[in-house]
């Protein structure tokens, strides 16, 4: 599959210099590459059943546009549509190429990401339930009926909550996806 993305750095400009609330300590881009990761952990428990493999370069642009246009940390439940709205931004200017099928499926995740609906569709079912499991940071119990995935339920009744902040960097985040 190619990559649908060119230059990762430029992407990740690109998306951070758009960003409406960066530097959040909850919702920034530490939390970002928090989700990243989560979603290769749970990705790679994930590509043990055929069937529901997840595209991991959409969990990767998902992480880094999930939250990407919050206005502020509280209730702010347009952020997802409005990063939907990014998607379509970057694919119009050419910085992201994925064919309508991907797209619709990132666009999905992106939009209803806040709705504490599942799905059982691979990719966004391990999109939000990486989201999800990082709940803990403003102080609520991941809590299994929200997870989408087996695993991720498995991780909150468990109460295997991943890292509050992520790799350092994005390329990091990405070789643990395996899309570098």
């Amino acid at each position: 599959m190619t990559r649908a993305w060119d230059d990762l750095d430029r992407l990740v400009t690109a998306v951070e210099g758009r960003s409406t609330h960066l530097t959040s300590r909850i919702h920034g881009v530490d939390h970002w590459r928090a989700v990243g990761a989560t979603a290769a952990s749970l990705a790679d428990v994930q590509d043990r059943t055929p069937g529901l493999e997840p595209d991991r370069q959409l969990l990767l642009l998902f992480a880094l546009l999930h939250d990407a246009k919050r206005v502020d940390d509280g209730r702010d439940l347009e952020h997802g549509p409005r990063a939907a709205v990014l998607l379509q931004d970057l694919r119009d200017e050419g910085l992201l190429a994925l064919d309508d099928a991907r797209a619709a499926i990132l666009h999905e995740a992106l939009r209803d990401h806040t709705n504490g609906t599942l799905s059982d569709e691979p990719t966004i079912a391990v999109c939000w339930d990486a989201d999800r499991l990082l709940i803990h940071r403003v102080g609520f119990t991941p809590n299994a009926r929200f997870c989408s995935t087996e695993e991720g339920r498995r991780r909150a009744d468990a109460g295997e909550l991943p890292d509050l902040v992520g790799p350092p960097t994005w390329r990091e985040v990405a070789a643990l996806l395996a899309v570098a």
